[in-house]
């Protein structure tokens, strides 16, 4: 089974600190020589090279047919560099900073393509991303620009066992409180040791705690920044609803398995797939994952977002889409990308079919998307993902994301790891709500 792993680097050995000083520095005079050769407006005899981190058999099998396509037609060869996503960003500052840089990579993250835009390495798409109407935040744009293509959410729903909910007479959560008696309802211990999970919410540095740790902090509704980009978190009304989601945490972290300082992105798929948490978060990735590799289990889950005390829902999120880097083949790169959108962009979608819940809203209505076995079985489920991204009323919000515009602020918050270091404060060193969120803002002051 392949496992998609959104942004799944420690941020930590990725971009931020001296990698990232360096990258930053050296990237746009590489660019900038790279392009002193004339522009390729010639088709016929162009290479092309494609690092893909969508390494799922289905997904490499998706691109060949559309790579081999196109070479047949314009004669334009490419060549596809398949790597784990855990890497992919380091693999594609080297080839930049080696003068090599690849023509086009889907990233995930805004941290990433923000990265990348600052380095001056990146080809703005707007004029090809206008051309659709997207989902809620799917089409997000930077100093005018458009810099990827976007083809699916990443939104980090809730699971959770609906064979166990009607056991114990459970209804799905209304309010964080709820949660929190549900897990302890599904909490099965051996004297002090967890046994079977009531949840599992990561802690770990890395981006898979970035990513999906915090919705129910975003449902309580503490803010990083105002609207003037001041650090608010541990201000006022912030500094409370911050400590009430850190008491909800350290709760919660009572009723997770063991070892939760080591879960990343496959455990937390893993951990509900063979049967021993009750909940768990993820995107639609792990209803592939539980086709795959427990098919009874494929019938017994359900999805909800994450839940505030007052009863807000909110969902923390990412994106995948195409980034096209600046190089002497630029011009053929766009001509690809957009061919392919025309041309494949559903057979893409669908090599992985539930994880790439789409961003481009008329593929909803689209036959040979609507058709697949799978969506159909699960049909339920992609209409509530969709119904997340359709209702104002339900929260969308991510780390890196933070704040009154697209900046790349709250990315240096998101590549420091502050906010799963304060998961670990609270939990793992014993430290008081309040102290935690302090450190937090004091540490977020000190990367912006």
């Amino acid at each position: 089974m392949s496992i998609h792993i959104p942004g799944g680097r420690k941020a930590a050995a990725g971009l931020f600190g001296p990698t990232r000083r360096s990258f930053l520095k050296t990237s746009a005079a590489v660019v900038g020589a790279g392009l002193a050769a004339p522009a390729v407006h010639a088709q016929s005899g162009t290479t092309l090279r494609f690092l893909n981190n969508e390494t799922s058999a289905a997904s490499q099998a998706a691109l060949k047919a559309a790579c081999d396509a196109y070479e047949a037609k314009f004669g334009v060869r490419v060549i596809v560099d398949s790597s784990p996503i855990s890497g992919s960003m380091e693999k594609a500052m080297a080839a930049i900073n080696a003068g090599q840089s690849y023509d086009i990579m889907p990233a995930s993250f805004i941290a990433t393509v923000l990265e990348f835009v600052h380095a001056g390495v990146l080809v703005p798409l707007t004029d090809m991303v206008k051309k659709y109407e997207w989902g809620r935040g799917a089409a997000w744009d930077y100093k005018g620009e458009n810099w990827y293509y976007p083809f699916d959410y990443n939104l980090v729903m809730n699971y959770y066992r609906k064979d166990l909910y009607a056991e114990k007479g459970l209804k799905v959560p209304e309010t964080s409180d709820q949660f929190l008696e549900n897990c302890r309802a599904l909490t099965v211990r051996d004297g002090s040791r967890v046994d079977f999970g009531g949840c599992v919410i990561p802690l770990a540095s890395d981006s898979a705690t970035n990513w999906a740790s915090f919705g129910n902090m975003f449902a309580e509704g503490a803010q990083l920044f105002d609207e003037d980009w001041n650090v608010v978190f541990d201000q006022g009304e912030n500094a409370d609803r911050a400590a009430r989601f850190l008491d909800l945490y350290g709760e919660l972290y009572k009723t997770m398995p063991p070892g939760m300082n080591a879960v990343s992105f496959a455990q937390m798929m893993s951990l509900f797939a063979t049967g021993k948490a009750g909940h768990t978060l993820y995107s639609g990735r792990l209803v592939e994952a539980l086709e795959a590799t427990n098919p009874a289990l494929a019938d017994k889950y359900g999805v909800f977002a994450s839940p505030g005390s007052t009863g807000q829902k909110a969902l923390s999120y990412a994106f995948d889409g195409f980034c096209v880097f600046k190089t002497k083949q630029s011009e053929a790169a766009l001509k690809f990308l957009q061919w392919f959108v025309d041309n494949y962009y559903v057979e893409w979608l669908l090599s992985a079919w539930m994880n790439n819940h789409p961003a481009r809203m008329d593929i909803y209505e689209d036959k040979r998307w609507k058709s697949h076995p799978m969506i159909q079985k699960h049909w339920e489920t992609m209409m509530t993902m969709k119904s997340f991204v359709e209702d104002d009323k339900v929260l969308l919000k991510a780390i890196d994301t933070s704040g009154p515009t697209i900046d790349i602020r709250p990315c240096n918050v998101f590549n420091a790891n502050i906010m799963p270091e304060m998961l670990q404060k609270k939990v793992l060193g014993n430290v008081s709500s309040a102290d935690c969120v302090k450190a937090a803002a004091d540490r977020i002051k000190s990367v912006i």
